[in-house]
């Protein structure tokens, strides 16, 4: 594993956005053969309740600028002293180039400021945050925008959509002066690299006509094409309760803690279930994490962390100093968590806010259509 310890990297300021189109669990009891007991189970064990998805058009960059909006206005950033911009994404805009780019021309970030893409999915904001802390360590850097985001809508099977929200961070990390230690560790585990996968989303199987009705059952009887997402329920809980405990227990050990000294625990959001088995593995009170960011918000994917730091601490880190863990697990497989101190920072909570007149498909064709043709040349 990769162990890392900090002493330049301090978080400024958190922002978190959700789209304002709000889903019940409630709403979904023909899933449960319509019997509220069963429904009121899954509530309980899983933590099913309520989350928030993107219109038609509304894309994890969308999100990730309304994110940096809310940051750098409420903040009042000077972004001619941005140094780079990472972004943690797995639906970006376009296969190529990447997203950052894109939010590096909304925001007119100078041309100093180097931008750097991260496919990551839920273990990804402790990636990128370990990113980020890597550069201010070694000097190249002083003022880092790292942004994460994404949406859950490529999969036909019902039960695993109920899972997800939508959701996006933007995040201020800076040089510290006074030095404060932040502690990393990072694991993964390629052979497990299909248990959450799109098959058909890159070169090795790209999108042609005979991929269109071909249709697979899984082992649950569900039927979903290669086109679609595919998420091994199963092994994902078993992956995520044997290699995420000893992640954090080592990473105790490594910075010399113990888990009582932790004020509070983000957990990735993956469900009620999970995260309850993971922090009491990892010898954590029930009064040092929550799970109440999934019932409200969905698992957010590579947003899930920074939505239970919003969510949960958006006083405390304001207005005292909390010793944090962070961690996150899933595709990759993947694993990171990361010991850190809030101090006074900007916390927005999460906010949730209206996408109502995106561009439509129609009008994505069209103007595409005409700046290749010539006649737009602002790919704005």
């Amino acid at each position: 594993m990769t162990k890392a310890r900090f002493t330049k990297m301090k978080i400024s300021g958190l922002s978190v956005v959700v789209p304002d189109y709000p889903q019940s669990i409630d709403d979904h009891i023909d899933y449960f053969d319509h019997d509220p007991a069963k429904l009121a189970r899954a509530k309980k064990i899983v933590g099913y309740g309520t989350r928030y998805t993107s219109p038609p058009g509304c894309t994890p960059t969308d999100l990730c600028l309304a994110a940096g909006r809310r940051l750098i206005g409420d903040m009042k950033i000077d972004l001619d002293e941005i140094d780079a911009l990472i972004c943690v994404m797995q639906k970006p805009d376009f296969s190529q180039p990447g997203s950052s780019f894109i939010i590096h021309k909304y925001f007119q970030l100078p041309k100093t400021c180097a931008c750097l893409d991260l496919n990551q999915g839920c273990p990804g904001f402790v990636y990128g945050l370990w990113l980020a802390g890597s550069l201010l360590e070694s000097g190249s850097c002083r003022k880092i925008l790292l942004f994460t985001g994404d949406y859950y809508d490529s999969s036909p099977k019902l039960r695993n959509r109920l899972l997800f929200g939508d959701a996006a961070a933007a995040m201020l990390v800076e040089y510290d002066k006074e030095p404060k230690p932040s502690y990393f560790n990072l694991g993964a585990d390629g052979s497990s690299y299909d248990l959450i996968i799109n098959p058909s989303s890159g070169a090795r199987l790209p999108i042609r006509q005979d991929l269109l009705d071909l249709v697979v059952s899984d082992r649950q009887g569900d039927e979903l094409k290669l086109i679609d997402g595919y998420l091994d329920g199963l092994e994902v809980f078993n992956f995520s309760i044997r290699e995420v405990p000893p992640n954090v227990t080592e990473l105790f050990e490594y910075a010399g803690l113990i888990a009582s000294d932790i004020d509070f625990a983000a957990f990735h959001q993956a469900n009620k279930q999970i995260v309850n088995h993971i922090a009491t593995k990892s010898g954590l009170r029930k009064d040092q994490y929550s799970v109440l960011t999934f019932s409200e918000y969905g698992n957010q994917s590579s947003a899930s962390v920074p939505g239970v730091l919003a969510h949960m601490l958006k006083e405390r880190a304001a207005t005292g100093q909390l010793k944090v863990l962070l961690c996150g697990y899933g595709i990759g497989a993947a694993w990171a968590s990361c010991i850190t101190e809030l101090a006074h920072i900007y916390c927005s909570g999460i906010i949730k806010e209206k996408f109502d007149n995106m561009r439509t498909r129609e009008e994505e064709i069209s103007f595409w259509i005409k700046r290749i043709s010539g006649a737009n040349n602002d790919p704005s």
